[in-house]
């Protein structure tokens, strides 16, 4: 499934594998954003524990920060949108009740043959989200989650929707990921469902 969607929508495509058993080293041992990790896993598969990650909005979406106001203020102080604006529309954004244990990601043709991915996330333009969405909703009678919020767009509002959710999820990105991540201007983020890329496209 990999290989047909990055014919369709280019190579900035990765699957996503969550609490994988397989036996693999943890890579990368440096602390790392989860849209930076996104990033690399285009080019090279990895596997990593969440433990590592360095951003407090990638932290409160795996499940390892149980209180958001430390993250809240941070937002606030950052952005420049008050304290409960941005305490509200975390609300909406999903986190994990229970820490994530690994995430494997960059699941190429040949270990997708081993290991199913949970789900893809993609980078990809807005006339391709276009016909994707209308794909999904001829295929699916709905339409996917779309959260407007500019933070935790990757992780939280795209892998963790996505994961939970088991629904395609859109986000716009945030400063974060287009800064370390490597969502391009004219770029939107997409998180799919594993069965929902076969139904679409297998």
């Amino acid at each position: 499934m990999i290989a047909e969607l990055r014919r369709r929508f280019g190579q900035q495509c990765v699957g996503i594998k969550v609490n994988c058993s397989k036996e693999m080293a943890y890579s990368p041992v440096k602390p790392i954003r989860f849209c930076e990790a996104v990033n690399d896993a285009f080019k090279t598969p990895l596997v990593f524990n969440p433990q590592n990650l360095v951003c407090f909005g990638a932290r409160r979406s795996m499940g390892f920060l149980q209180n958001d106001k430390e993250l809240v203020k941070h937002i606030s102080d950052e952005s420049g949108i008050s304290y409960q604006t941005v305490k509200k529309a975390l609300l909406e954004i999903p986190a994990m009740n229970t820490p994530i244990h690994n995430i494997f990601m960059g699941i190429n043709e040949e270990v997708e043959k081993e290991v199913q991915p949970d789900m893809y996330i993609m980078y990809i333009n807005p006339g391709e989200l276009i016909e994707l969405t209308r794909k999904y909703a001829i295929k699916k009678n709905s339409y996917p989650v779309v959260r407007p919020y500019m933070f935790l767009s990757v992780c939280g509002s795209i892998f963790i929707s996505t994961f939970k959710s088991a629904r395609m999820s859109v986000s716009f990105g945030c400063p974060e990921s287009r800064k370390y991540g490597g969502v391009k201007d004219n770029q939107l983020v997409v998180g799919l469902p594993y069965a929902d890329a076969v139904r679409l496209f297998g």
